[in-house]
């Protein structure tokens, strides 16, 4: 069983990273910027974990993690917590008050509550920074520190709305979630196929179904 990214050469010590760990976009699904909804003009910034280390073992992706066709992509790493969030405190207070939606995390996951209440101290200090992803966590989990994390993560969405647009991934029971097109399929007025995976629109950038959908669960095809 896998236990990290099998692409160990590209899990990046922070203490000797010398460049910013919030990237701006430059992935063609995601796009570089938002171009309409409620944060039309933000522009894209990721963060990027490392896969299995950082995710809960009951993920549904686990062996067939899309991290596994991503070689070259810089994997933070996060065994000193504290170097993590201070970089990424850095690089928000680097963006000198531009608007900015950080999409959490392009692989890896929410490892603990502590970085979870991280997340809350940055919208707290800095209006400016919004944040969307999905996480593996669930309030079903029999682990209990993947509940503990998936209730944290609730608890933001309910403070921060649209600002912490966090989906459970393949939990059916929630209405805002993101679900494997091999548990579900579309269903009217309750679930989507993401529009851009079936070339319905350019980019998460030109969708925003994500984040402004919060009564409809999204379907996405396995990578």
């Amino acid at each position: 069983m896998l236990t990290t990214t099998r692409y160990k050469k590209n899990i990046h010590n922070l203490e000797d990273y010398q460049f910013k760990v919030l990237k701006p976009s430059t992935n063609k699904k995601l796009g570089k910027k938002v171009l309409k909804g409620s944060f039309k003009d933000y522009k894209f910034y990721t963060l990027t974990l490392v896969e299995r280390e950082t995710c809960p073992k009951d993920c549904f992706h686990w062996e067939t993690c899309f991290g596994n066709n991503m070689p070259f992509a810089h994997r933070m790493s996060n065994k000193d917590e504290l170097l993590l969030t201070t970089k990424i405190h850095d690089d928000i207070k680097d963006l000198k008050g531009k608007k900015a939606l950080i999409r959490l995390h392009i692989l890896g996951d929410f490892f603990n509550v502590e970085y979870v209440y991280f997340w809350d101290l940055m919208l707290k200090l800095y209006p400016n920074i919004a944040i969307y992803g999905y996480t593996a966590n669930s309030t079903s989990s029999k682990y209990q520190q993947s509940r503990y994390i998936a209730q944290a993560i609730l608890s933001l969405r309910i403070k921060h709305k649209k600002r912490f647009s966090v989906r459970y991934s393949n939990d059916l029971k929630q209405e805002f979630s993101a679900n494997s097109e091999e548990l579900q399929t579309p269903q009217k007025d309750k679930s989507i196929q993401c529009p851009e995976q079936i070339g319905l629109t350019n980019s998460c950038g030109s969708c925003g179904l994500c984040w402004e959908q919060p009564k409809r669960q999204v379907i996405f095809k396995t990578h």
